[in-house]
């Protein structure tokens, strides 16, 4: 599976190039303790480990291919301690790549590459991934080494691979679609376990608990911060504190996700706190579910995301129109102001490409929401789709959304 995903890299990637990619390492918090650590996602798509301080080194070189992983050595001592570092022949395993070395050959390596390229050519072409993120981060590996290698190679041209790797990634192998397929029905059973104990006076972050304890039961992470945000604060688009009492009759907004084996979830769902809709919110929720159905039914190949969102607007301008909404001077913008859909895989924000024009096999959200902040309203329902020749896959369209199967689902675990 690696070895196939890494031979499409190579049919991108120019003649006579190299491309290196760092799996990374956890920044120190405080003396010894160490932020936990998350690989890069590029690095983890190549090769399928996610380990610190390894380095994966591709190139096309005068018409033959070459694969080179890096990984620190074994350490026995170490070991006792912390678990040890992969073995050799556990990391060609996973990866698929047969030419395994220690870290601290990855110069030597280099040298002897360039020495044989340089007898042919002025300039050798360097990939490295780049990150928007990383532009703000001097000290990541990827622009330790950058530095390092212009300082010791003149003849180098630095060219970030990131643009590459996202038009890669955002075509999902049969594999990502499984496990992402995983995490939605394991946030599935997640948010059901929530609504079965939600009841007015309930904390915010005792629904959290609930969520939490069905992703530890399947041994899974948290696809990112859970939101849950009861009455006034779901209209804050990215409230995390979860610390607040949830008042009867009141909406809770959850927008969370399983993350299963690095591929990510991102779902949200409102529901009445106490089982039962308001006329008020029952009216607010059925125009956003409407959105939230016109759009994926929007979805085929050719399309772009703005085009989406763009639908939504145009949706919401003659459905907040007839509600009275808009009226003395209110715009649209004033109850909905993100977009309906970004990317998703191995980031929840996924990898993309500006004015990409969707493809079979790209994962997306779809997420229109409304917001009354001077009604304590905050409702949002978001849902994963996979795209397809003709249209789209709702990944996750069993879980509840429709408002009378919310309130007979809950109805059957209320507090009397």
């Amino acid at each position: 599976m690696y070895q196939k995903r890494r031979q499409r890299f190579m049919e991108k990637l120019p003649d006579n190039s190299i491309a290196l990619f760092f799996s990374g390492k956890a920044p120190y918090k405080v003396g010894d303790e160490k932020y936990p650590f998350s690989v890069d996602r590029s690095y983890y798509w190549m090769t399928g480990l996610d380990k610190e301080n390894m380095i994966l080194l591709v190139g096309n070189i005068q018409g033959m291919t070459y694969e080179y992983l890096f990984i620190e050595p074994y350490d026995e001592e170490l070991a006792k301690w912390v678990g040890g570092r992969i073995l050799p022949e556990d990391a060609s395993y996973i990866s698929e790549i047969e030419e395994i070395y220690e870290v601290g050959d990855l110069w030597d390596t280099l040298s002897s590459i360039f020495s044989r390229m340089f007898n042919n050519m002025e300039k050798i072409d360097v990939y490295a991934d780049f990150t928007k993120q990383e532009a703000f981060q001097e000290d990541s590996e990827a622009i330790r080494f950058s530095k390092e290698l212009l300082q010791r190679y003149l003849h180098i041209n630095l060219l970030n691979v990131a643009p590459i790797m996202a038009e890669l990634r955002m075509i999902k192998d049969e594999d990502e679609i499984k496990k992402l397929t995983k995490a939605i029905s394991i946030t599935k059973e997640a948010i059901e376990n929530m609504m079965k104990h939600a009841h007015g006076g309930i904390y915010e972050n005792e629904l959290e608990a609930y969520f939490d304890f069905v992703l530890k039961m399947n041994q899974c992470e948290h696809s990112f911060p859970s939101i849950i945000a009861g009455g006034k604060n779901a209209t804050i688009l990215h409230y995390d504190d979860n610390n607040q009492k949830v008042k009867d009759r009141s909406l809770v907004l959850c927008d969370l996700g399983a993350s299963y084996q690095y591929l990510n979830a991102d779902i949200t769902r409102t529901f009445p706190v106490n089982g039962k809709f308001t006329k008020r919110q029952r009216q607010i929720y059925e125009i956003v579910l409407k959105g939230n159905k016109k759009i994926i039914e929007m979805v085929k190949p050719g399309l772009t995301l703005k085009d989406l969102n763009n639908a939504l607007l145009t949706f919401y301008q003659e459905e907040l129109s007839a509600i009275g909404l808009l009226k003395h001077g209110k715009q649209i913008s004033d109850y909905y102001w993100h977009g309906v859909s970004h990317m998703l895989g191995l980031e929840t924000h996924d990898v993309s490409i500006a004015g990409y024009k969707l493809k079979p096999g790209n994962v997306f959200t779809i997420e229109p929401g409304l917001y009354l902040e001077d009604e304590n309203i905050g409702i949002r329902i978001e849902d994963n789709v996979l795209v397809t020749e003709d249209g789209c896959i709702n990944l996750s369209k069993d879980i509840i959304k429709e408002p009378d199967e919310i309130e007979a689902f809950m109805s059957q675990f209320q507090y009397k």
